[in-house]
């Protein structure tokens, strides 16, 4: 069901310009006037304005006209004054009325409006004339009384009147009304009879489309008349929070100033006395530390000297004792060498080792029989290898394992496991030769896949080597780029019956290279030189192209495809003579033929198609097959499972290489079975030997040599220690005699350091704390290190003197920024400076603060809800009203054109508001910590810590100016405005879609950039798109009150657009649903008419208009015949 809506079914006009009296009937949707220049088409134009405008100003009659040759008025219509200075009702008094009848197609009621003139003939100007409306269709005969006269005002009046009291008063509102002013007729018109549209939008934008013109660009039109600026009272009342909000601000600004100013010079006063006081303790320290290091030096000397005399007494008497202990031990020694020459070990130890040596050789051969027995027990325990080898075998092997073990039958068992071990070759490499076959057709299918999931053609690496190099060089070689492309990326089969039998039949030549006819020789010439590429073919698609191959009926051509006409026509040569059979009979009947199942008959030979041309050389087409994909994954989830299968299989017959076979001599495995049994033998002669050694090594005999040992180790260590006790005696005695004569130089040092030197106990206790954690010489260099810091290396520099210049200048700071004080900025002390500032710290008052944080609230949440919260509404409205009308514009194509509307952050410098502006945080409210909806807190506020610097900017734009000057605050006041309407952050623009064959775009044609580039009817397509687009943007928000009119008035329509724009834009207009009233000459009524519904033909004789409908079905069958 259509959503119901106004239109205007009829007009009257009483004695207007050059009609006596005329009644128009109007379509729903395109309404024609056609006639030459001059006829009156204007005329009725005119007319239907100043009825919707309900203004007599001539400024907007005849716009299509050049402007400056402009005279028409009102009151010349109404006479009907003509070129040559004659008038129809020139010389008489006169009454006229023009007169609309609109119907509301849902209810069909109906709605009249108008204006009734009075004209006397002396009259200048107009002076007697009422606005009315009034119910019901217009009455009859169309405001003309029984005598034939136009009614007068009176005749309105009554007419009105007995319309207020009719049964047929259905329309929403009272409509039958004469209105004492303009504003009350245009205050109801626009409200209660149209539908309550914007006045201002819809007076503007209908004198616009009157002569289209958009001098300021389509962006501009966009911007003015589809998205209209928001009413918003926000800005008196911002302005005044921050007026108040400045005043505070300023107040607390300066007090803060002079307390800061104030404090620099507290501070850097403060700072050259501790300076100071650091200068004098830094020296005073430096001597302490001198006298008290050398105090610590002098005593600890003496402490030296005292330690080394006790250390020398020590040293004597400790000599004394070696050398006694030296002599006793030396007798002794003599002793025990006699007693060991007196004692026999030597032959049992020699036949202990001998013993060893056996032990271990027959421990090796005992452990490698065990091997080898472990060895030959896998022939039997192995799963797979045990069903190569015969019970007989294992139980060979087991009789040799459990010790029946002879030469006999290890060479017995020795043969045959070698005949088992080459039946298991033999049966391994059939299984590698098979597990290399899958693998090998494995990696071809994966790889197949791959190419395919990828949308990849499985082309050889050959074939896309040679497609790119003869690519590059055509393409080098004319300077464009050339596409080489595979023949079978250049049609599809459109027949999947015959999918496999067309694969089959172009075998090879479906991988051919195949280029554009125009490039076809030079390609031929730069091929012949890539000799490299053997396996590649080149189509001559311009000799093909020449030859005009034809097709025949029934052949396999007409299961193929292409958009390419030069490949449409290789395919006719190549699959036109190859007929589509289905027998044998009817293959013989042809002489080239082929079946679906892929039997083929050419030359008068019969052949099956090779299988690997249809199946996995299968390429013909733009994409790939998803049940060929589906069926390559089977098989290699099938590949897969044997390949692991075979693996293990091979792994498990590889393992019977390393299998015991009794390789060697018989005799070697007899006597490796026996060493167990002679190790034991062995093994306990050995150990009966070893305790006879042991009883003889605990007797005497060790007892002496364990003395011997001893007594040469302590000799050794008594001769060792009587050498460096000496050497440390000798070092004493030096030692003592330097401590002396250092000492009585420090004393005299001591003397002339404490002269004129005062004693600080406060200070030496400091020094003597320091001296506890670092030596004097690092104490004495940090204070040096400080006092060149402090005052320079030469005394008149460093922090001090800084320090100096800082305070001065802080002082000249202040006195530049408030020199109405008492300061001259030489005074010696800062005592004065340092007073103020308590007065003015006293004085400074906490609640400004407190009332400038609440005045920052106020603003901030003012601008948040008022202005920002607004203008984030207003943008997201616009967006939802730009895409309703892109929906409709892609519905539509202009000729070869198809139209967006692009809204974009503003490209100049308020571009920078636009992501706060558009701040997903301003799509929910803001609570504080204690949940009250709308309280706002700087501290906790995420949106406002982010867009901390662009709220203070934008802050900026709203604050009034100080200065009273009218002009400045008029000026002013237009910036705000500027800045509260939502358009000021947007850019609007209008751009053509360029899309490839697939539907994509690929490129966006900025209107007003190709504007003078394009010719006169591609200039007029995007404006005429974009006025309607306005109208439909103003007529698009139905209120729940009525439904609205949907009137456009174009004069010198599409004047410069051929018959196939110019209806597309009437059918874009229609499916907007909107009434057209369309002039246009008479040489533009042939290509108009079948798009319009309803033709009015004008034509003008004796300064009388005359217009009559025309039939259009008549004139069409006109036309044809």
């Amino acid at each position: 069901m259509s959503q119901s809506k106004k239109i205007f079914t009829r007009m009257c006009l009483n004695n207007w310009g050059g009609i006596n009296h005329k009644v128009l009937q109007f379509n729903e949707y395109v309404n024609l006037f056609s006639g030459k220049s001059g006829s009156g088409k204007s005329t009725v134009m005119d007319a239907i304005q100043v009825i919707l405008y309900g203004s007599f100003s001539p400024t907007f009659l005849n716009k299509a006209a050049d402007d400056a040759k402009n005279r028409r008025s009102v009151l010349s219509y109404l006479r009907g004054e003509q070129k040559d200075g004659s008038a129809n009702r020139g010389d008489c008094d006169f009454c006229s009325v023009i007169a609309l009848e609109i119907e509301n197609t849902g209810s069909h009621t109906f709605t009249c409006i108008g204006i009734a003139f009075e004209v006397r003939k002396n009259d200048s100007e107009i002076k007697r004339f009422v606005y009315f409306s009034h119910s019901g269709r217009m009455p009859e005969p169309s405001y003309m009384t029984a005598d034939g006269f136009c009614y007068s005002n009176n005749d309105i009046k009554k007419l009105v009147n007995t319309r207020s009291q009719s049964a047929d008063r259905r329309a929403r509102g009272d409509v039958n009304r004469i209105y004492a002013s303009k504003e009350a007729y245009l205050g109801t018109l626009y409200d209660v009879i149209l539908g309550y549209i914007d006045p201002n939008r819809f007076i503007t934008m209908e004198k616009s489309a009157i002569a289209l013109r958009m001098t300021n660009g389509t962006g501009q039109f966009i911007r003015d008349y589809m998205f209209p600026k928001s009413d918003s009272g926000t800005i008196e009342t911002i302005s005044e929070q921050l007026d108040a909000y400045r005043q505070i601000r300023e107040k607390i600004e300066d007090m803060r100033k002079r307390i800061e100013l104030l404090k620099e010079i507290k501070e850097s006063g403060q700072e050259l006395v501790n300076i100071q006081s650091d200068i004098v303790m830094a020296e005073t320290m430096i001597r302490c530390i001198d006298i008290e290091d050398m105090r610590a030096k002098i005593q600890a000397a003496e402490d030296d000297k005292k330690r080394i005399e006790e250390e020398q007494d020590r040293l004597s008497e400790k000599a004394e004792d070696i050398a006694g202990q030296q002599a006793d031990l030396q007798q002794e020694y003599i002793q025990v060498c006699a007693d060991l020459k007196s004692s026999d070990l030597g032959s049992k130890k020699d036949q202990l080792r001998e013993l060893e040596k056996r032990s271990l050789m027959l421990t090796d051969n005992s452990r490698q029989w065990i091997k080898i027995t472990n060895g030959l027990k896998a022939w039997d325990e192995d799963e797979v290898i045990t069903d190569y080898v015969s019970n007989a075998v294992l139980n060979l092997i087991e009789g040799i394992v459990d010790g029946d073990v002879t030469e006999a039958k290890c060479q017995e068992l020795h043969l045959k496991l070698e005949s088992i071990k080459k039946d298991i070759e033999d049966e391994l490499e059939d299984n590698t030769s098979q597990k290399n076959e899958i693998t090998k057709e494995l990696k071809e299918k994966k790889r197949l896949v791959d190419d395919m999931k990828n949308n990849r053609k499985s082309y050889s690496e050959s074939l896309r080597s040679a497609r790119a190099a003869l690519q590059r060089d055509l393409s080098d070689r004319f300077g464009e780029p050339v596409k080489v492309q595979v023949f079978a990326d250049m049609f599809d089969v459109k027949d999947e019956e015959w999918k496999n039998a067309i694969e089959g039949r172009m075998g090879r030549l479906k991988f051919s290279l195949i280029t554009e006819p125009r490039y076809a020789h030079t390609a031929a010439v730069i091929f012949r030189d890539m000799k490299q590429f053997e396996d590649v073919d080149l189509i001559n698609s311009k000799a093909i192209m020449d030859s005009e191959p034809k097709a025949m009926d029934g052949s396999l051509y007409e299961a193929v495809d292409t958009k390419e006409k030069y490949v449409d026509v290789c395919l006719k040569r190549y699959l036109g003579h190859i007929i589509k059979c289905r027998s044998v009979d009817e293959l013989e009947q042809v002489r080239d033929g082929v079946t679906p199942d892929c039997y083929s008959y050419s030359n008068f030979i019969f052949r099956h198609l090779k299988k690997r041309d249809y199946t996995t050389n299968a390429c013909i087409g733009g994409r790939v097959s998803k049940a060929r994909l589906a069926e390559y994954e089977a098989d290699v989830e099938r590949l897969e499972k044997d390949q692991i299968q075979l693996m293990g299989i091979i792994s498990s017959l590889k393992a019977q290489r390393d299998f015991e076979c009794l390789k060697g001599e018989p005799e070697y495995f007899v006597g490796l079975s026996e060493a167990s049994d002679e190790l034991k033998a062995v093994n306990s002669q050995k150990n009966e030997l070893e305790e006879i050694i042991r009883t003889m090594e605990n007797g005497q005999y060790k007892e002496l040599k364990e003395k011997k040992r001893l007594l040469e180790k302590n000799i050794d260590a008594l001769k060792s220690a009587f050498s460096l006790n000496q050497q440390q005696i000798n070092e004493k005695i030096s030692q003592h005699e330097k401590i002396i004569g250092a000492n009585e130089q420090r004393r005299a040092q001591l003397e002339d350091m404490l002269h004129g030197y005062v004693a600080r106990e406060e200070l030496e206790k400091q020094v003597q704390d320091m001296l506890q954690h670092s030596s004097g010489a690092s104490v004495k260099s940090k204070q040096r290190e400080k006092l060149i810091e402090l005052q320079g290396a030469d005394g008149n520099g460093g922090r001090q003197q800084s320090c100096v210049e800082t305070l001065q200048t802080a002082r000249y700071r202040y006195i530049k920024e408030f020199p109405s004080g008492q300061f001259s900025g030489a005074e010696k002390s800062n005592k004065a400076y340092e007073e103020l500032l308590e007065k003015y710290e006293k004085d400074y008052e906490p609640e400004y603060e407190s009332e400038f944080e609440e005045q920052c609230k106020v603003i901030y949440k003012s601008l948040r809800e008022n202005v920002i919260g607004t203008i984030h509404g207003d943008i997201k409205a616009a967006k939802r009203h730009a895409y309703e009308i892109n929906r409709l514009l892609r519905e539509t194509n202009f000729s070869d054109s198809t139209y967006q509307i692009k809204i974009e952050p503003a490209k100049n410098e308020n571009g920078q508001f636009y992501d706060m502006l558009m701040a997903q945080e301003l799509d929910s409210k803001n609570l504080d910590n204690g949940g009250i909806d709308g309280q706002i807190s700087f501290g906790e506020d995420d949106f406002y810590k982010k867009y901390e610097q662009k709220i203070k900017l934008l802050t900026d734009k709203f604050m009034p100016p100080k200065d009273e000057d009218e002009h400045l605050r008029m000026q002013k006041r237009k910036e705000m405005e500027q800045y509260a309407d939502y358009r000021n952050y947007l850019s609007f623009s209008m751009y053509e879609q360029v899309t490839d064959e697939n539907g994509r775009v690929i490129r966006e044609n900025f209107v007003d950039d190709m504007a003078g580039r394009d010719s006169g009817g591609e200039g007029q397509n995007p404006k005429y798109v974009a006025l309607l687009a306005g109208f439909a943007m103003l007529y698009m928000q139905q209120s729940n009150r009525d439904s609205k009119i949907k009137l456009v008035l174009l004069d010198e329509a599409f004047s410069k657009m051929d018959q196939e724009r110019s209806a597309v834009c009437l059918k874009y207009a229609r499916k907007m649903d909107l009434q057209l009233i369309v002039c246009v000459p008479d040489e533009r009524l042939q290509s108009l008419i079948r798009n319009v519904d309803c033709v009015y033909g004008f034509r003008r004789h004796n300064n009388q208009i005359s217009m009559m409908h025309i039939d259009k079905g008549d004139y069409l069958k006109l036309m044809e015949g």
